[in-house]
């Protein structure tokens, strides 16, 4: 996608470069380079932001997702949890909350292995809530969660696990509710309707 992007630019810069002409400044400044480089930069912010979700095969989980956790901890007791995910072309960040916790991505990926075979793995930090339980201390986890590729409704499962201070490991079912991750001012707008 670099490589078409680069083509783009060039192409459009040598057709700006007649427009752009200036005596004073083509005499100092290669004016085709400086228009490729402002072109080629504007289109991968471009496709960064948004070209990607229509252009690309990856998949595009931005949005709000709702399930449970089905956890080790107290003897397999399960667990509500709200999952917001923000996703560019190239990054992803994941929170994950619960009553008693909130985690954050340190890492994630798509992965493709296999036709069919298709999720999400990434790496956490969970940190206790201030009135959580005493026994809850801050930890590390992975989870690996597989995208369902038959449902009209997508869905997120898998299973999770934590190092050392918590040990516990168990499974996660997700399904979206909101493609939108709405921002303070539209939260407290809709919060008062």
């Amino acid at each position: 996608m670099y490589f078409i992007l680069g083509v783009l630019a060039i192409l459009a810069a040598s057709d700006v470069r007649a427009v752009l002409a200036l005596p004073l400044v083509a005499s100092y400044v290669n004016t085709v380079a400086v228009t490729a480089g402002a072109i080629y930069a504007g289109l991968i912010f471009l496709y960064e932001r948004w070209g990607w979700r229509w252009l690309s095969t990856i998949k595009n989980l931005n949005g709000i997702w709702v399930g449970n956790i089905t956890t080790s901890h107290n003897g397999g007791t399960s667990v509500p949890c709200v999952m917001r995910v923000r996703q560019t072309w190239t990054r992803m960040a994941i929170e994950l909350e619960t009553e008693q916790s909130r985690s954050r991505t340190t890492m994630a990926a798509l992965y493709d292995d296999q036709p069919g075979d298709i999720g999400l793995k990434y790496e956490y930090v969970s940190e206790p809530r201030t009135l959580a339980v005493q026994t809850m201390h801050t930890h590390r986890g992975v989870c690996t969660l597989a995208i369902a590729a038959d449902s009209k409704e997508a869905r997120l499962s898998g299973d999770y696990f934590t190092g050392r201070g918590r040990e516990t490991r168990g499974e996660i079912t997700l399904h979206r509710v909101s493609r939108e991750l709405p921002g303070f001012d539209a939260t407290l707008k809709k919060e008062q309707q």
